[in-house]
């Protein structure tokens, strides 16, 4: 079985979605655990703040699999394909690992954006943080840290939100 971790987001009807995409890929993979809730601006984009999570599945299925997966649970949930990057989403799902596998074509892993932003890293960083990067061979806990030292003047504002009772049902 495969570990993989998928960054999720939505910033459109976001409890709705997240909801909806966190109990698909709990019926798609074996699920092991998420990162709280992260509450992020719009980055690329002028748009409504997004709620950002990471969660660990295990699979059978392969790199290809996993992604065909992710994209027919974004779909099943207004996903529109080809949609701009920058865009409102009402759900992103993101392979961000897939093992320690190191790949350069599409799905490129580890995901570049795990280095490049905060409502990725920390909560990889929260629920994974002795794991090593593949690529670099330093600790997700080391790489946030590191990240916060670095983009002290970041514009990247990032809020763990505390009321997530709307998971619950």
């Amino acid at each position: 079985m495969a570990q993989v971790f998928f960054g999720i987001g939505s910033n459109t009807d976001r409890e709705k979605h997240i909801r909806a995409g966190l109990k698909a890929i709990a019926k798609s993979f074996t699920w092991q655990q998420r990162s709280r809730i992260f509450c992020s601006a719009s980055v690329g984009f002028s748009g409504s703040d997004f709620y950002n999570l990471v969660v660990e599945v295990e699979t059978d299925l392969s790199v290809t699999e996993v992604l065909a997966e992710c994209k027919r649970i974004e779909q099943e949930n207004g996903r529109i394909p080809g949609s701009a990057k920058f865009s409102p989403r009402t759900l992103d799902i993101d392979v961000l690992l897939y093992d320690d596998v190191i790949r350069e074509q599409q799905p490129q892993l580890p995901r570049g954006e795990i280095l490049e932003n905060a409502f990725v890293l920390w909560p990889l960083a929260e629920i994974v943080g002795s794991r090593l990067h593949p690529l670099l061979n330093v600790s997700y806990q080391q790489l946030w840290e590191q990240y916060q030292q670095t983009h002290k003047d970041s514009p990247q504002q990032l809020e763990p939100i505390s009321d997530t009772h709307w998971l619950d049902d």
